[in-house]
């Protein structure tokens, strides 16, 4: 599991706040000299992507940046905080509902280039000479911000992918492809956690569709494979904190109920059972198939682990298949 992952979403949020005024501050120490009366600095670049890709996280940046900035001092304080800070993260603002959007480089590039506008236009205005001095610095300005932008976000999108990819592997891993429910490790995983954190009591049930090998026989496995798929969806508007959902293989699919007691577990499972026994599964526009499931269910007592609860609910499904099939089964 990744560093991010163990972060909460606010506190990542504070350090990417953090992070991000402390480079704009860092920035205002190393300007950059066109000529021996007249400098830049960089400030608005990371508040300006701060706001594109994160949205209103920017505004705590820019505040702390700017009172910074105030406390330093000196000429072009005022108009450095405005027209160097605050129009340019406002105006990436504008844009941060786009900013998932891919490519559109050339979006992107205008971005900066309005960023740049309003940043370095008023020097026309504010400072002795400022056309001449505009005319002399505009282009180096405008091509080291340009250039610093690519290489940012080159960065930016680089590690974004990495993460994308990272998330979409680990998904994969805890994942079963077919019917999209957790597969049998993660659950393990998921219900060790909540046995460890949520109270007693806790039950495992095993459930499993009834003469599913004739679905596949008499409708094939493409029918059979939708089955699963519909059971599962069926399964999972069942799902929330104190109940976990998974597929243990084939036909079967194993069910976590925590901080319930016996009846609230056998009436949610019977729930669940004639949930499915009544849905139709359409096969053709004209005919439509209806399936039953076998439940077996148990409870952690004393000092049973999780492998030899699922054990004996497995026992007891199979108890519920020798008896008739379409029923719950529990026993101690």
């Amino acid at each position: 599991m990744g560093l991010s992952k163990k972060i909460p979403p606010f506190y990542r949020k504070v350090i990417s706040i953090f992070l991000n005024s402390t480079c704009v501050i860092v920035l205002f120490y190393l300007p950059i000299h066109l000529n021996e009366n007249y400098f830049v600095d960089m400030r608005l670049v990371p508040l300006a992507f701060l706001a594109y890709l994160q949205g209103w996280i920017a505004i705590p940046a820019l505040l702390i940046a700017s009172t910074w900035r105030f406390f330093m001092g000196g000429d072009g304080m005022v108009p450095g905080i405005l027209y160097g800070m605050i129009l340019p993260t406002f105006i990436a603002l504008i844009f941060h509902h786009r900013s998932n959007i891919k490519k559109h480089y050339i979006e992107k590039i205008f971005i900066v280039l309005l960023c740049w506008f309003v940043s370095d236009f008023p020097i026309i205005f504010i400072v002795p000479n400022g056309w001449e001095i505009f005319k002399d610095t505009a282009i180096l300005r405008v091509s080291s911000i340009v250039v610093t932008s690519i290489i940012l976000y080159t960065f930016i999108m680089q590690d974004r992918q990495r993460r994308f990819l990272n998330s979409h592997l680990e998904k994969m891993a805890d994942e079963d492809p077919l019917t999209k429910l957790v597969n049998k490790r993660k659950f393990y995983e998921l219900v060790e956690e909540k046995v460890n954190t949520l109270k007693p009591n806790h039950y495992i049930a095993m459930i499993d569709i009834d003469h599913f090998k004739k679905v596949n026989d008499t409708y094939g496995h493409l029918f059979g494979d939708k089955v699963l798929v519909e059971v599962a969806k069926i399964l999972r508007k069942y799902e929330c904190k104190n109940l976990v959902v998974g597929r243990f293989g084939g036909e079967e699919f194993i069910v976590y109920i925590g901080e319930s007691d016996l009846i609230t577990a056998k009436n949610i499972l019977e729930e669940i059972r004639k949930d499915i026994k009544y849905t139709s599964f359409p096969y053709s526009t004209v005919e439509k198939v209806n399936i039953t499931v076998s439940i077996g269910l148990s409870q952690f007592k004393g000092e049973m682990n999780l492998i030899e609860t699922i054990y004996h609910a497995d026992q007891n499904l199979y108890n519920a298949k020798r008896n008739g099939r379409d029923r719950l089964v529990y026993s101690t």
